[in-house]
């Protein structure tokens, strides 16, 4: 403990930690702000999305369930983020006290010395009055606080220190609650005696204990190395803390004249000589058994009060030492450990929140996966709905079909009812159509309505006109009697006259016969008048009826399946479209989150 410190230099430099400490928080209250903003954008894009998604969507598609799971997943994330921010304050800031500063706690009996210590620390006098108070600029002055007091018999009041703005010295039992006071980069903690602690203070005076960066016990140099002194410091817990035992009071009075005015003796303070003050710290040594003589150190703060700018007296005071321990431990690993402790506290809130966007993974598989289920089963239930579709319009076709028949000889009455039934058709062709669609599509999309398309019932549905087979037949008109029979008898006559004459007999014969062809020929047989009619042969209606339903019946398997298929590619790629955009905001907010832990990871100090 060779080196030695001013107290006014020991201060600037915990004015420069102090402003250390204030640029770590700085830094992180930045991270945070932009934390904050891309938390907010995180919130509201995913609402955006998903509820643009939603509006799209019936309360009964099967998609709709898996977009309300993200809605609550964001709630749960939101309120888990909140909760977390209200519970920890994302851990940027300094515990008041505890990790904000230098923290000294100091243990000692009653009237060891450590109230005149603190007041030297916080004021540089041992028992300041208001002059010396008024002598500091206000920026100068400690933050006293003060915490249950124990209400021990002569100790000090409830608040007395935060009062007083000093610690009370000379009571009997000057210490009976824990207090202390605050200077930019120190904390100083004074406790009550051991055996004064109540069960509150106790517990304080652990926490204390816990985040302490060294603890000081303070025994009196008129009785160094008491066994109650050296019991207690056995006793404490000091969790491995650095620990340093002060010999306070290691001074005297020592008369340099006679003051003829007053009549009483000059007497000046002085350090007692360094031959005892070792002795009084071999002891202590030796006694402990577990520390060095040259780890404790023998100190005047009075003495240090009068000589503050000797650097020579102040090292022989012990306290240029004591700051100086004060100042190395500032700037060793405990102290560096404290003032990233926002930094640290916002990298690990930062891990939690990019834990909380883990959730979301699984929803977008799930997401993703039931869309692949609709652009399965889709198909399915538009082969089902074309199906259903095409009976009815088949029945509509059949059953005026049947009706037409009635009126098949009249082929312009024909052609008339059959443009008529056509315009019909059509109009039963859409309906049909429209509400196979509708059915297949009314649980993807709130947005698909009945008349998909109005155009789709006109094209290549002509049908051929109505036509009568027809052909031409003679019937009998009348009949009109022959004379045939009176000219063969005269010819025979007259031939057999002939024939006797020409060759007797024989010859008569043969000219009976040929008379009388001969006469036949030249007379008329009876005869049938014929007149020429148009008749009826068939008809191509049931022809025309069949290249209905197969018009129909085509035109709906394909409209159905092409506006099917345009629809469904629509509404699944919306689908998965918003699922790319959820993973891509998703993305985005991990991003940001990694930038900034790693941002907040690189200004850690190690």
């Amino acid at each position: 403990m060779s080196e030695v410190m001013l107290r006014e230099n020991l201060i600037a430099s915990f004015c420069t930690l102090k402003g250390q400490f204030d640029r770590s928080l700085a830094e992180a209250h930045e991270l945070d702000r932009q934390f904050m903003v891309l938390h907010q954008q995180f919130r509201n894009n995913m609402a955006a999305y998903i509820g643009e998604a939603q509006r799209k969507l019936p309360k009964d598609n099967p998609l709709s369930t898996q977009f309300d799971g993200f809605l609550s997943a964001i709630a749960a994330t939101d309120a888990a983020w909140n909760k977390e921010i209200s519970k920890r304050d994302k851990g940027i800031k300094f515990q008041e006290g505890f990790n904000d500063s230098l923290l000294v706690f100091i243990y000692g009996k009653v009237k060891s010395g450590k109230s005149s210590l603190g007041n030297y620390m916080a004021w540089g006098h041992t028992d300041p009055d208001q002059r010396v108070k008024a002598a500091l600029s206000p920026d100068g002055h400690p933050s006293y606080f003060t915490h249950e007091n124990t209400h021990a018999s002569n100790g000090d009041s409830q608040d007395e220190a935060l009062n007083r703005k000093e610690f009370r010295v000379g009571a009997t039992e000057a210490t009976s609650s824990i207090q202390g006071f605050r200077l930019p980069g120190l904390t100083w903690v004074d406790s009550p005696g051991l055996h004064s602690v109540n069960e509150q203070n106790g517990r304080l005076a652990k926490d204390y204990v816990e985040h302490a960066d060294l603890i000081l016990y303070t025994m009196r140099s008129d009785a160094p190395g008491r066994a109650s002194d050296l019991n207690e410091i056995r006793s404490l817990n000091t969790q491995g803390k650095e620990m340093l035992i002060l010999v306070t009071g290691s001074d005297k009075n020592e008369e340099v004249g006679w003051d003829d005015e007053l009549d009483k003796p000059i007497s000046t303070v002085q350090m007692k000589s360094a031959e005892i003050r070792k002795e009084q710290r071999d002891f202590i040594s030796r006694e402990l058994g577990f520390i060095n003589s040259d780890d404790l150190l023998s100190i005047s703060a009075r003495y240090a009060q009068e000589h503050a700018k000797d650097l020579e007296k102040m090292a022989d005071s012990g306290m240029g030492q004591l700051f100086s321990t004060l100042h190395r431990i500032s700037q060793q690993e405990g102290v560096r450990l404290k003032k990233n402790v926002p930094m640290q506290n916002f990298c690990n809130f930062m891990r939690f929140c990019q834990g909380e966007l883990t959730p979301y993974e699984q929803l977008i598989i799930a997401l993703v996966a039931n869309i692949g289920k609709l652009h399965g089963d889709v198909p399915k239930a538009v082969t089902r709905e074309i199906r259903a579709a095409q009976t009815v319009m088949s029945s509509e076709i059949d059953a005026d079909f049947d009706e037409l028949a009635e009126q098949r000889n009249n082929e312009h009455f024909m052609n008339d009812a059959l443009r008529k039934a056509h315009r019909h058709w059509d109009s039963t062709l859409q309906r049909v159509i429209g509400q196979a669609l509708n059915r297949v599509f009314a649980q993807i999309t709130e947005d698909f309505k009945d008349a998909v398309s109005k155009t789709w019932h006109i094209a290549d549905l002509e049908l051929p006109d109505f036509n009568l087979d027809k052909a031409m037949e003679q019937i009998p008109s009348g009949v009109r009697k022959g004379n045939r029979g009176l000219t063969g008898v005269i010819g025979t006559a007259i031939g057999a006259g002939l024939g006797f004459v020409a060759g007797g007999p024989a010859g008569a014969a043969i000219g009976a016969t040929v008379g009388s062809a001969l006469g036949g020929a030249a007379g008329r047989s009876t005869e049938i008048n014929m007149r020429e009619i148009e008749v009826i042969t068939g008809d191509n209606l049931e022809q025309i009826r069949a290249q209905t339903h197969a018009a129909y019946g085509q035109a709906i398997e394909m409209t159905v399946r092409q506006q099917a298929d345009i629809s469904l590619t629509r509404q699944l790629d919306a689908a998965l479209q918003t699922t790319r955009t959820l993973t891509q905001e998703i993305a985005r907010t991990q991003q940001g989150f990694e930038v900034l832990r790693q941002t907040a990871q690189q200004k850690i100090q190690y």
